[in-house]
């Protein structure tokens, strides 16, 4: 991951713009910019970070972050490899915040629309039908010119403004703390656990990469991640244990130690704090809807 800086998509000439991202994987850039984005993944997998939310992403993942918050779909290391052919398509759309004032999101007819623009500001992950319905708009939209493209931009925030199949993703009041040479300890932090969460991370290690003891690295990174760092490295690897299960090709046994835990005592106790239910009754559930869609 690089440096969650500010990055600028629009020019002042521009109301919105779409972009069709084809690419061996996606930007691995962790960033956050002024405006809005609304992204549709239409291949590829991986790891999604919007501000101190942590979750994997796939095929149709549809997502709207508001201004200022930090985000990064991060795809899997197979996507990196030397020789890959893997590939990955993301379909995005940028609208500038300015597109919609604060007295005419006030009025009766624009009420959901307004609720819309103040959850984005942690991250909306829509599913169901509302996928199918985007996916669809987002397709038309690049053969659309002029006003005629602004009005299909209103059908899709509509959708996603009037539709009940969404969860939010940061934790309430989460607010983007990143300043000055924060961004850069941060990235070599999610750097470093990205590339070791399957086997033992080292407190020491990570304090030392960032010249800090191990009590001053944890009282670092809580404020800025929103979360111990233990609780972190969990989250990364209870993300990569729920793709493992989904794949049903290992055991529960060997799943634990894949994802770096050396006890699966611990792994079962840290999935279900993370998941709310423990991995068999994940792989179950998941079983069970996929015998009923075939």
């Amino acid at each position: 991951m690089s440096t969650p800086n500010i990055e600028k998509t629009l020019t002042t000439k521009e109301t919105f713009i779409f972009k069709d991202l084809v690419g061996p994987y996606f930007n691995p850039n962790w960033h956050f910019h002024s405006e809005f984005q609304i992204s549709f993944i239409v291949e590829g997998k991986g790891t999604r970070f919007v501000g101190d939310h942590v979750h994997s992403f796939e095929e149709g993942d549809l997502v709207i972050t508001g201004p200022s918050l930090p985000h990064l779909w991060r795809s899997d290391d197979k996507y990196f490899e030397k020789g890959s052919e893997l590939s990955t398509r993301g379909l995005v759309i940028y609208f500038d915040q300015q597109l919609f004032n604060e007295s005419l999101l006030d009025r009766e007819e624009f009420y959901k629309l307004n609720k819309l623009v103040e959850n984005a500001s942690r991250g909306i992950e829509f599913y169901g039908v509302t996928r199918a319905k985007i996916k669809s708009l987002f397709l038309q939209i690049n053969f659309k010119k002029g006003f005629q493209r602004i009005l299909k931009l209103l059908e899709i925030l509509d959708v996603l403004a009037t539709s009940e199949e969404y969860n939010l993703l940061a934790s309430p009041g989460y607010t983007n703390v990143f300043k000055g040479d924060d961004a850069e300890k941060m990235r070599l932090v999610y750097e470093y656990v990205m590339n070791n969460f399957k086997t033992k991370i080292s407190l020491e290690e990570v304090s030392t990469m960032l010249n800090m003891t191990t009590t001053s690295f944890c009282r670092y990174f809580k404020p800025r991640a929103n979360k111990t760092f233990t609780r972190f490295v969990n989250e990364i690897r209870i993300g990569h244990a729920r793709k493992l299960l989904l794949e049903d090709n290992l055991n529960i046994s060997q799943i634990s130690y894949e994802c770096g835990f050396n006890a699966l005592s611990n792994f079962n106790r840290q999935f279900k704090s993370i998941t709310e239910m423990s991995p068999h009754e994940y792989r179950g559930l998941f079983l069970n809807i996929k015998s009923s869609i075939s």
